[in-house]
């Protein structure tokens, strides 16, 4: 079984000027995801899925391939159900491993742990999430608790559940079946949430966020957090 890891990388960003290629504690951010797909046991092949040479040579000297999707799939509008299409079809993979580069504290052992629960209950997609036990509203509408009574206590409410995006996994075959009929992928076939550790689910989306994200990883015990 052919299982690949792949990580969108894309040149432009909005809040962070080009973010993959920030410095974070010394190191480009892209190379975290890098060194965490590397250190995954369960992948037979490494690719960094971007438009732009500059991150696909980075990808290169360190050690994985790079796969140059087309300019038209790098813009701000696009979803990962377009990229990760286009990649499976031009890449051959029975199982896809996507590893999010604003992710900066996924490691191998991470990786492993959700494709070994993957493959072992046949799953079509796995979709890591940031699980919260609060009380939660959407548009103003309680989603988690009753409003019109008593306030539960955190402990006795079902957690919300975050997609993080940090790890996902697709079966290639029933993620391409699904985007041709529907146009869509991402949630395809049978679906399973896999919370992560929150500390681990962080996401880089604003200059701050590199702050926090720097500080954790200067935090040699943060696996026994």
């Amino acid at each position: 079984m052919k299982i690949i890891g792949e990580i969108p990388a894309r040149y432009g960003s909005k809040r962070v000027k080009h973010k993959n290629l920030k410095l974070l504690n010394g190191k480009p951010l892209i190379t975290y995801a890098i060194n965490a797909a590397k250190n995954a046991t369960t992948l037979s092949e490494i690719y960094v899925n971007t438009e732009s040479d500059l991150i696909g040579q980075v990808a290169l000297d360190n050690g994985v391939k790079y796969y140059k999707r087309k300019p038209e799939l790098a813009g701000d509008l696009i979803v990962s159900d377009e990229f990760n299409y286009d990649f499976i079809k031009n890449i051959e993979t029975d199982i896809l491993v996507m590893i999010n580069p604003v992710s900066p504290l996924i490691t191998g052992p991470d990786i492993d742990e959700r494709v070994n629960f993957f493959l072992k209950n046949n799953f079509d997609s796995l979709i890591t999430t940031r699980e919260e036990k609060l009380q939660a509203f959407c548009k103003d509408k309680a989603i988690n608790f009753d409003p019109n009574n008593k306030i539960p206590r955190t402990q006795e409410i079902s957690p919300i559940q975050l997609c993080s995006w940090a790890i996902c996994i697709w079966r290639a075959k029933t993620f391409l079946r699904t985007f041709k009929e529907k146009g869509y992928g991402v949630f395809s076939g049978k679906v399973t949430l896999y919370p992560i550790d929150p500390l681990k689910a962080i996401k880089i989306s604003t200059e701050k966020d590199f702050v926090i994200a720097e500080a954790l990883i200067r935090n040699k015990d943060i696996d026994k957090v």
